[in-house]
């Protein structure tokens, strides 16, 4: 298999909406922007393995809002897809960098099984930096996260906004490539996320379009909230 590295930097905005927002924001950026040639009637399924140490730092760092933090993790966007992205995202101040290496389904599993030698036969600085985070830090699988997305693009700063709904994890099945798992909901049925994400700057008139359904700006993720098993039962 050819091994592919993708790097993007990016700068984040994210608000909680509900489902009537929901479906204003999708009509009213859908006119404006373009669709996600992915997106069909509902959406496209994104499922995320992040990974964390024995301690817990990653999730402990997020939780003190530290400035500069990172997170491991593999993702699909469809249980069968012939390849899994495994991501080191970082978070350097008020931007995001999101570093990414393609490998094998096989690969994948290993990881998910903690082997993480597979990642030195990929000729990759990402892969060995990534490599190097999950064996000092014994990294190992802590929970799961899926949703549906639309998206909608604008060519200019590579623009890009995208609407989350049913989000559901687990932190005790770890299967990744599994068709049918059993997820618990992170937020209720009505409650979806809308995320800006952009290069440089973003148009004024953008933002407004969202900022019209009387939202507000949040601090929010997914990962933190996904979590709950651990904060509530075993931190």
């Amino acid at each position: 298999m050819a091994e592919k590295t993708l790097e993007v930097s990016r700068f984040e905005l994210k608000y909680l909406i509900n489902f009537a927002q929901y479906s204003r924001i999708a009509h009213t950026i859908g006119s404006a922007l373009t669709e996600d040639k992915h997106n069909g009637s509902m959406g496209y399924l994104v499922r995320s393995l992040y990974f964390d140490s024995y301690a817990n730092t990653d999730f402990y760092e997020k939780l003190d809002g530290v400035e500069n933090r990172k997170k491991v993790r593999l993702r699909i966007y469809s249980h069968d897809a012939p390849y899994v992205n495994l991501e080191l995202k970082k978070k350097i101040g008020n931007s995001q960098e999101k570093s990414t290496v393609i490998i094998s389904r096989e690969d994948a599993s290993d990881l998910i099984n903690c082997n993480y030698d597979v990642l030195t036969k990929y000729e990759s600085s990402t892969a060995s930096v990534i490599y190097n985070i999950m064996k000092v830090n014994h990294l190992r699988p802590v929970v799961l996260i899926e949703y549906r997305r639309k998206a909608f693009i604008h060519p200019m700063n590579n623009i890009r906004i995208t609407l989350d709904s049913e989000i559901r994890s687990s932190e005790t099945d770890f299967n990744l490539l599994k068709k049918d798992l059993i997820l618990n909901p992170v937020e209720d049925y009505y409650t979806s996320i809308v995320e800006i994400k952009y290069n440089g700057f973003i148009y004024k008139w953008i933002t407004d379009l969202v900022q019209s359904n009387e939202i507000t700006l949040e601090s929010y993720s997914k990962y933190s909230n996904a979590r709950m098993l651990f904060e509530k039962y075993i931190a």
